[in-house]
């Protein structure tokens, strides 16, 4: 059994590495607003990308405008999902899940996403 200090410790670096990565996303997310780039690949390649529209949708998403949302990115919900299986694989927040699930929620997530850009892409809707 381990120590109790041990289990709050894992716990307190698991805030912690949430509270880094958050502070991160909105910092590039602030200097991308700034310097009006909203995609890079797009503003280099003039080519969107498969996660083109998400930061829209993530706002829709929490302005509960359920239909932009999807209107915006529909595979923001699975692509949020596979990245948080992803970023806590390993940590004692997924350590009940088995690997196999883990690895199917992280698959499933990024082909949906995948198969809407190509979706997208077929028919020009990117917004």
């Amino acid at each position: 059994m381990e120590p109790k200090n041990s289990r709050r410790r894992e716990w307190l670096n698991l805030l912690l590495m949430h509270v880094m990565l958050l502070a991160a996303a909105l910092l590039y997310m602030g200097i991308m607003v700034k310097l009006e780039i909203y995609c890079p690949i797009r503003h280099v390649t003039g080519i969107p990308c498969p996660g083109c529209g998400m930061s829209r949708a993530l706002g829709c998403l929490l302005r509960l405008d359920f239909e932009g949302s999807l209107r915006s990115n529909p595979a923001l919900l699975p692509c949020m999902m596979a990245l948080f299986v992803m970023i806590n694989r390993e940590t004692i927040l997924l350590e009940k899940v088995s690997m196999r699930v883990k690895d199917v929620i992280i698959a499933l997530g990024f082909g949906f996403t995948i198969a809407v850009y190509i979706v997208r892409m077929a028919f020009w809707d990117i917004p």
